[in-house]
């Protein structure tokens, strides 16, 4: 007897036999049919119901979702890959570029110039014609004697009895091209206040960040440099153990050392908790969200680069404010100007209610509207004079921060050179101090040195590398900050 398995795959169907050779549908046919119905106890047109109903559900089987799968999700084996979140950012500039794209300020900033711009595009619209609908629906009631005299009412030569009217006016300023460039000179001028605002709040972020990064890897190097020394002082420890145990030292000077190395492990877990707080407040800072505590890369100090002068953020945001001034004063001679509109209108208006009225009463009309001013107090010079008296503040604010830069970059340069000179003495006492640890050591394993001795020569080497890792931090920190007045 041969035995038929029905396979499917994607969603078609194929006879296999019991020796794994595939027999078409289309071949053969009614043989296999006669040979399934003796094993199946079903007549030849019961099977053939049968297997075009599994054909007909084969398709539905398909599209039916797995247990734990939600109806229209994807095929487990046709998921697209997950993307895995960008690591930790460890260098100075992938810092800077996180914080820059995580910014709620610069996205404000960006925000704003796009409003400026749709700004734009409503000054245009209201130059164009505008139209609006005006209906009215008034009704002045007069009470006559009997002699007809009006007692109580409005007079009706005035009031007509009422008024009704529905009309469609389209007005369009004419002649105002002087208005039209003063405002737009506005915009334009605050469009260029906030790309400049932008600017210097991309600096002042740039400027936190930097130096919250050389905070936090200040606290990284003496956290690697207190580990380093804690791995000396233990290797240290098991041979000053066998010096003990020879007799060479005593116990009472071997406990002075193993006090030493529980305190340098106390001071490994102060620095630890230090840099994890740097650490913590600079991507808090930057806007990453991670907690792992991983080492950031040593930062590259900026080239020197010459004061900016008045294409600076700093000096152009009084340039911006020159401009500005000047075009209050413009805005306000523009309010004082005659504006002329031309005005036209169409519908129905009436002194009657009645359809029959209503009827006769559609028209058209047109004109010209004008407005000049005549009298206000002189509230124009007035304006001036809050104009003048902006324009002298911002003078002096100028004429300050320009001393105040040319003074700070001068300073600056000055604490870089004091920084060089610190730097070259404090490494020239480190690499002393560094000779002599060894020496000691070397004479520690031998007896030649006392334990106390060779305690006191590691403390001052602890004080010197504490002090040439601050050393290194100001100096970049001076150096990036000449590099932001530079630019600033």
């Amino acid at each position: 007897m041969t035995f038929y398995l029905l396979h499917v795959h994607d969603g078609l169907s194929t006879l296999h036999t019991a020796s794994q050779r595939p027999i078409r549908p289309t071949q053969n046919f009614p043989r296999i049919l006669r040979e399934l119905c003796p094993i199946l106890h079903l007549t030849s047109s019961a099977l053939r119901s049968t297997l075009l109903y599994i054909a007909l559900l084969l398709p539905l089987g398909a599209a039916v979702p797995a247990r734990g799968q939600q109806p229209g999700a994807p095929a487990v084996l046709n998921s697209a890959p997950t993307l895995t979140p960008p690591a930790s950012p460890r260098r100075l500039d992938d810092f800077l570029r996180v914080a820059r794209q995580n910014s709620p300020l610069l996205r404000e900033n960006a925000n704003q110039l796009g409003q400026n711009r749709i700004d734009s595009l409503v000054r245009a619209r209201q130059n164009g014609v505008q139209v609006a609908g005006i209906g009215s629906a008034l009704y002045y009631p007069s009470i006559t004697n009997s002699r007809g005299e009006s007692v109580v009412g409005y007079d009706n030569a005035v009031t007509n009895g009422g008024n009704y009217a529905a009309i469609a006016q389209a007005t369009k300023p004419i002649l105002n091209r002087f208005q039209l460039q003063t405002d737009y000179q506005i915009l334009a001028s605050q469009g260029a206040v906030l790309r400049n605002t932008g600017r210097l709040s991309a600096l002042d972020l740039r400027r936190s960040i930097t130096d919250q990064f050389l905070t936090a890897y200040a606290a990284e190097t003496q956290l690697t440099f207190s580990r380093s020394l804690l791995t000396v002082l233990r290797q240290q420890d098991a041979q000053l153990r066998q010096l003990v145990n020879a007799g060479i030292f005593k116990q009472t000077q071997y406990l002075s050392f193993y006090l030493s190395v529980r305190t340098q492990e106390v001071t490994v877990e102060q620095d630890r908790l230090a840099y994890r707080r740097e650490l913590g407040t600079l991507r808090a800072l930057a806007g990453v969200a991670d907690t792992a505590l991983v080492t950031i890369e040593t930062p590259s100090p900026p080239t020197h680069r010459p004061l900016a002068g008045l294409l600076a953020p700093a000096q152009r945001q009084y340039t911006l404010d020159s401009l500005r001034l000047r075009l209050d004063r413009q805005a306000i001679d523009a309010t004082y100007r005659p504006k002329l509109s031309a005005v036209v209108d169409a519908g129905l208006q009436s002194s009657s209610y009645l359809p029959v009225a209503l009827a006769h009463s559609v028209g058209i009309g047109g004109g010209l509207q004008i407005a000049v001013p005549i009298f206000d107090g002189h509230q124009r010079q007035l304006q001036y004079q809050r104009i003048e008296l902006s324009e002298q503040s911002r003078r002096g604010y100028r004429q300050f921060i320009t001393v105040q830069r040319r003074q700070q970059y001068e300073q600056l340069e000055g604490l870089i050179r004091a920084s060089d000179a610190l730097l070259a003495r404090i490494r020239e006492q480190v690499r002393v101090a560094d000779a002599l640890v060894g020496a000691a050591r070397q004479q520690l394993a031998t007896g030649d040195v006392a334990i106390l001795d060779y305690l006191n020569l590691v403390t001052s080497y602890r004080t010197l590398q504490f002090s040439l890792t601050q050393a290194q931090t100001e100096q970049l920190r001076s150096r990036f900050a000449l590099d932001y007045l530079a630019e600033q």
